[in-house]
């Protein structure tokens, strides 16, 4: 019992509490009786999930989709899906992969050419390639050194600088180095009948209506164990983040009475090359008004008419992409050119005060990488970065400084990002987000909705 004007420690935080949420509904009340919009920018380097946190925005708000966008969404998602069979079957030459190939399998070089692949052998009918060749788009995929002279060289290239990545140079990719060229290479070495069909169709697939032999087809390519050693190594070359999702059921997708689901439609990439806005409203006199910009180099031009009056900026990074190289520029690692880009917006005059909120987004796709793509093969100072080690003893995060794990590389970006800020009174709030799953993203994008309406996030008591 406290006696006479004693006040239990409890009673105080109650009191505290009560205050922090009154003062709260003193902010919206504030805010919702001046009408106010609220101007919101969605930034980021390209492939960073900003469209997809916009879609899950329509999907807290109520608005959903339309018929009219998840017909769009199906098309988008035929799309992916040719996109991605493209980019592989350009990659396993470019990285001289044969299909068929075991990395786990111990060849004897004399005999491994006959008995390589499971799938029966034809020639590729080089006429019908002829004629679909005038046809083609541009390619996603790039070339990564294909002279052996070039290989050679970038096998000897020391990671040194930060972010660099080169192509893959240890006994299995040399062994499949070997019995592809031992096969014939890209030019001679012959193909399954299923690849065939793909590579003659491939031009043809972008209706609605395919014809009933792909889908099989890319059921097989997808099972290829070549093609699926290829996938690990995506990091050396361009493909979406959906190919594994769309690809594992191609069959599903590509019916013709397929209707894509609300996770189909968050998985589905199509690239921003507009300025988009919406409206959500936050409360009966309060509109979020959100600018969703592309995120390729090539739009960037297009962000500057859009930040006067900005009351907020979600910065996406993909988390995931600390082995990847840039779309526009294979010299840049992605990581890096996404640290350039938010330094070059968060210390910016014009957001001196404006709250900028981080999603590092993509946990996910970086927590699996972690098990076989060391973070310090691309940023050394990861495994002797003093001032790392010390945030991981004040964070009480356990675990040696530079070990490959999701605890410390997620706090080793989250510093490297924090330290590019050159305003000391301003604060970088961030965030670990997973953009496709639908709970997580919500639960952060609710306390944005909060940030939003008030003046003092630290008080929210999300960090």
């Amino acid at each position: 019992m406290c006696s006479g004007g004693d006040v239990s420690p409890e009673e105080k935080a109650r009191t505290a509490q009560s205050r922090e949420i009154d003062k709260q509904l003193r902010i919206e009340e504030t805010v919702a009786s001046k009408g106010e919009i609220v101007k919101l920018l969605l930034l980021g380097a390209g492939e960073s999930g900003k469209s997809t946190v916009l879609k899950q925005m329509k999907l807290m708000n109520g608005a959903g989709f339309t018929p009219a966008e998840i017909a769009n969404y199906r098309a988008a998602i035929i799309s992916n899906i040719i996109t991605c069979v493209e980019t592989l079957i350009d990659a396993m030459d470019t990285l001289r992969i044969p299909y068929g190939f075991k990395p786990d399998a111990e060849y004897d070089f004399s005999t491994a050419n006959a008995n390589l692949c499971p799938m029966p052998l034809v020639p590729f009918d080089k006429s019908t390639d002829s004629i679909l060749m005038s046809q083609r788009l541009s390619r996603v995929v790039r070339s990564v050194n294909t002279s052996k002279g070039d290989d050679l060289e970038t096998s000897k290239k020391s990671v040194k600088e930060e972010g660099v990545v080169t192509k893959a140079d240890d006994p299995i990719s040399r062994a499949a180095e070997c019995i592809y060229e031992g096969l014939g290479g890209s030019e001679h070495q012959p193909y399954p009948p299923e690849i065939t069909i793909l590579k003659a169709s491939e031009r043809m697939l972008f209706g609605l209506d395919l014809n009933p032999s792909i889908p099989e087809a890319i059921k097989y390519f997808w099972s290829d164990p070549g093609v699926q050693y290829c996938y690990s190594r995506s990091n050396e070359y361009q493909l979406m983040d959906c190919c594994a999702y769309f690809l594992s059921d191609a069959g599903k997708f590509l019916n013709s009475m397929f209707k894509p689901t609300e996770m189909d439609i968050l998985k589905a990439r199509i690239m921003t090359t507009t300025v988009t806005e919406s409206n959500f409203k936050v409360n009966a006199k309060t509109t979020l008004r959100v600018y969703d910009v592309g995120g390729q180099r090539s739009e960037r031009k297009k962000w500057a008419p859009y930040f006067q009056d900005v009351k907020a900026i979600i910065f996406l990074i993909a988390i995931s992409s600390y082995d990847q190289v840039c779309m526009e520029d294979e010299s840049m690692n992605r990581m890096v050119e996404n640290m350039n880009l938010f330094a070059s917006i968060c210390n910016h005059p014009m957001f001196k005060s404006t709250s900028m909120i981080v999603f590092m987004n993509k946990i996910d796709i970086f927590n699996e990488k972690l098990a076989k793509s060391p973070i310090s093969k691309y940023f050394p100072s990861f495994t002797a970065n003093e001032s790392f080690a010390s945030h991981c003893l004040s964070a009480k995060i356990t675990g040696i400084p530079g070990e490959n794990s999701y605890e410390e590389g997620s706090a080793y970006f989250s510093e490297r990002i924090s330290e590019l800020n050159k305003y000391p009174e301003k604060s970088i709030y961030i965030y670990f987000t997973w953009a496709t799953d639908t709970t997580q993203i919500s639960s952060v994008l609710g306390t944005v909705n909060s940030i939003l309406l008030g003046d003092a996030l630290m008080n929210l008591g999300m960090l």
